[in-house]
């Protein structure tokens, strides 16, 4: 148990947040929107989940905030009218307009090279590459002994990655652009831009804790009103935890949180 209060047996919290606006949810995709599955491509957003998203995003903004790439993250919500944020921050597409952020331009040859580099040079079964453009995950939640498989990817990563950004999220080894973009910085750079009056963001992983800790700043400064959800499954990173304001118990939870915004607001 994380021993933080219920978002959704709280919800006037969210709801006296959201109401003034302009206002913004931030959301992962997997975790909070999509239930976590052995291969990312196979992951699917209930039509329930999707319904709410639908209707909310009607009434306010709706980024969804993911380590996947823009196009991946379409597919898998299916929806035009949220703003897409993906790659940790390096692309962005709202209502038709895709763009990638100029500084993660230039290494977008040095992602495709340790891509074919993990490809051909580690062989533990189960392992799974993404390669997503802008930055390349390794998965190893499939290999039969994930300590081991975690150990021999980062110890490949540190010879043939090197000058790159290596970070780690659940069951991942994620390959990044040496720039400081990250969901935190993503979530700032929205809210300034769009000049939002409150923000709730929704996360389950390491990433979403550093989004977690921009608004609890923000918030601090008098910037902007803001709550974060942590998605408290028995995997959740304690760094989420310990910097989030309530819980969601999972997938289904956050779904049904989503409808009662919706019918609320």
């Amino acid at each position: 148990m994380s021993g933080l209060p219920g978002l959704l047996a709280h919800p006037d919290e969210a709801l006296a947040l959201l109401r003034p606006r302009p206002a913004c949810v931030f959301t992962d995709i997997d975790g909070p929107l999509s239930p976590i599955v052995a291969d990312p491509a196979a992951a699917t957003v209930p039509d329930s989940t999707r319904a709410a998203l639908r209707a909310l995003a009607e009434r306010i903004a709706v980024v969804a905030l993911t380590g996947r790439s823009v196009a991946d993250a379409r597919r898998i919500v299916g929806l035009d009218t949220l703003v897409y944020s993906g790659n940790h921050g390096a692309e962005w597409w709202e209502a038709g307009i895709a763009s990638v952020e100029p500084a993660v331009e230039p290494y977008l040859p040095r992602v495709r090279e340790i891509a074919e580099a993990v490809e051909s040079g580690i062989g533990t079964p189960g392992i799974l590459l993404e390669e997503k453009g802008a930055s390349l995950s390794v998965h190893y939640r499939n290999t039969k002994v994930p300590g081991s498989a975690r150990r021999d990817i980062l110890g490949f990563l540190d010879e043939h990655a090197r000058g790159m950004a290596i970070r780690e999220g659940k069951m991942v080894v994620e390959i990044r652009a040496p720039v400081p973009l990250s969901k935190g910085e993503a979530v700032r750079s929205f809210i300034r831009c769009r000049g939002l009056a409150s923000a709730l963001v929704l996360g389950d992983d390491r990433t979403d804790a550093e989004a977690f800790a921009v608004v609890r700043q923000m918030r601090e400064a008098g910037e902007v009103h803001g709550l974060c959800a942590g998605v408290a499954t028995a995997d959740a990173p304690a760094e989420l935890l310990e910097v989030a304001d309530y819980a969601l118990a999972d997938t289904e939870t956050v779904g049904a949180f989503l409808a009662l915004m919706t019918s609320e607001l």
